[in-house]
């Protein structure tokens, strides 16, 4: 039986956590609150934005641009982070979001703007990963979930104040301000992270990058994300896709120095983990794109006035997953994550069932449970990932999980879509809706079905339970 290092085991030695300052724990969200806010602050701006330099066709690739590169780098942040330490990574991911604000900013054309964003969005992977694994590897099991809430609560308040403040900009100042305050605010960060944030040792690279599968998952899921956002395309159009990502997984299981390994998916915490990302987003962020569509063509609700309906879900995501982390050692994950699944599946089955108008407090209410259901599902799957591996696994084992919690988000939203679409030439645009929202609690269902493998330990003891098991396969 061989040894098993300490630095390679799940437990995490209580001196192997650095003692962290307030000011980075402060820096850490105030980038994850740059990254996080880019995502929603254009969805106002952007019509100001396009009648004032053109091209309307162009219109989508301003949101596609940072989403296809925000993805697309999120494996890699995560090796990089267990290679060479967060500390390095987190200044290049900054420092190439401050220059691709700054592009934005200066943009003469939309051209120019969406290259600003795609930049932006490689810079924002990292962003909105990296914190997720600072707090894995700076804090032990038991003090993640308080501190994985703050994560959601940044997620949360960055959803309300995104299309308030990206109109009030818009209307009152200029959109170049959009973007002058995110290289105001992003090197603001970057100083304060560069003198608080613990200095690390960087991990040896064990073994050189690995470029073949680098080069499929690029075009494989690149090809992906792209397609989504075209309609019209025919299924088999999805073949190389299909088979790019195939060859991706196979390069996996073969490479010595895999970008995504997949023996952390021999263990069911995290495949379990993983699955339920997958489904929950697929769910919520279907749901998110979808119920404004219903409020505003079936309600006739106007755009302010269903945005006011919706800020009670917003509030309650971040509340839940907050709460969530406080009662993850009490409750476990297996009792938070049925909790969660709950929710979606009442929000689902309430929205699936809609015959006519609902009255606006029967839309809040299942609103706020789909609120609930998300908050109370995103810090447990997160943390649980994290606890499963080796410490020097934790960057890419979260990487992987927050890059399928993206496609289940970007596949639901796409073959919702074409749901929609489809049905309703022959059964009315309401009708096609619940067809939606039908095949949305369908997967909630599923969700639900999965939360019952989930481990019922708390933090500390799924650790030790991990480091058992390897302690014995050694």
């Amino acid at each position: 039986m061989s040894k098993l290092n300490p630095s390679d085991s799940p437990v995490h030695a209580g001196h192997s956590h650095p003692p962290v300052s307030p000011w980075a724990l402060f820096s850490l969200l105030l980038m994850l609150f740059l990254a996080a806010i880019d995502t929603t602050i254009l969805s106002t701006a952007m019509p100001r934005i396009v009648e004032l330099m053109g091209q309307p066709e162009l219109y989508h690739w301003a949101f596609t641009s940072f989403m296809l590169t925000s993805t697309l780098a999120l494996p890699f942040f995560g090796r990089m982070a267990d290679q060479i330490g967060i500390r390095r990574c987190m200044l290049v991911a900054g420092s190439i979001f401050l220059i691709g604000s700054a592009v934005c900013m200066l943009a003469p054309t939309m051209l120019a703007l969406i290259l600003g964003r795609a930049l932006q969005g490689l810079g924002a992977a990292g962003l909105q990963g990296l914190p997720m694994i600072a707090f894995g590897v700076l804090f032990p099991p038991e003090e993640r979930g308080s501190k994985q809430s703050l994560i959601s609560m940044v997620w949360g308040f960055s959803s309300l104040a995104g299309p308030i403040s990206g109109a009030w900009l818009v209307s009152y100042l200029s959109w170049h301000w959009i973007f002058g305050l995110n290289v105001v605010l992003a090197l603001l960060a970057l100083i304060i992270f560069w003198v608080s944030f613990p200095r690390q040792e960087a991990r040896p690279a064990g073994a050189r990058m690995d470029y073949l599968g680098a080069f499929l998952l690029i075009f494989g899921l690149g090809g992906f994300v792209l397609m989504t956002s075209i309609e019209g395309l025919p299924g088999l159009a999805y073949i190389p896709v299909v088979i790019l990502l195939a060859a991706f997984i196979w390069r996996q299981r073969t490479s010595p120095a895999p970008l995504v390994p997949l023996h952390p998916f021999s263990k069911l915490a995290y495949r379990t983990a993983c699955l339920l990302g997958f489904v929950s987003n697929f769910v919520g962020f279907s749901a998110l794109t979808y119920i404004p569509f219903y409020l505003q063509q079936v309600q006739q609700l106007s755009p302010e006035a269903s945005g006011i309906v919706f800020t009670p879900m917003m509030l309650a995501w971040p509340i839940a997953s907050a709460l969530a982390g406080f009662w993850l050692n009490r409750l476990g994950f297996r009792s938070l994550c049925l909790i969660g699944c709950g929710f979606l599946v009442l929000s689902m089955a309430a929205w699936s069932a809609i015959a006519g108008s609902l009255p606006v407090p029967g839309i809040i209410l299942w609103c706020i449970c789909l609120g609930l259901g998300m908050g109370a599902v995103t810090a447990p799957l997160l943390i649980a990932a994290q606890t499963v591996v080796a410490r020097n696994e934790i960057g890419v084992a979260s990487a992987t999980l927050v890059l399928l919690r993206n496609i289940g988000a970007t596949l639901g939203v796409s073959l919702m879509g074409v749901i929609q679409v489809q049905t309703q030439p022959t059964l009315g645009l309401q009708h096609s809706l619940m067809a939606v929202f039908i095949g949305l609690f369908g997967f909630s269902l599923t969700a639900l079905i999965s939360a019952f493998v989930m481990p019922s330990a708390s933090p500390a003891e799924l650790q030790l339970t991990a480091t058992e098991h390897q302690i014995l396969t050694h």
